[in-house]
């Protein structure tokens, strides 16, 4: 028994509420730790899908310019 205030409160009662309140916010850090996995995930995708297109604009505006370079010589 603890006395909080003159007014006895059981200890287990305590112990087992804030063993609640644990469990509970241990869950919710789990669904939110799972949630940013899968954002990294999509972030990540997005950022290879960035290079493989910076990768095709550079291979056109290689291209673009052999055929300006040929254009001249002739």
């Amino acid at each position: 028994m603890v006395l909080v205030g003159s007014v006895d409160i059981p200890l287990v009662e305590v112990i087992l509420i804030f063993g609640v309140v644990v469990f509970i916010l241990l869950i919710e850090s789990i669904i939110i730790i799972s949630l940013l996995v899968k954002q990294l995930q999509k972030i990540k995708n997005v950022g290879m899908l960035l290079e493989r297109l910076s990768q095709v604009l550079l291979e056109i505006k290689k291209a673009e310019i052999d055929e300006l370079d040929k254009l001249r010589r002739k």
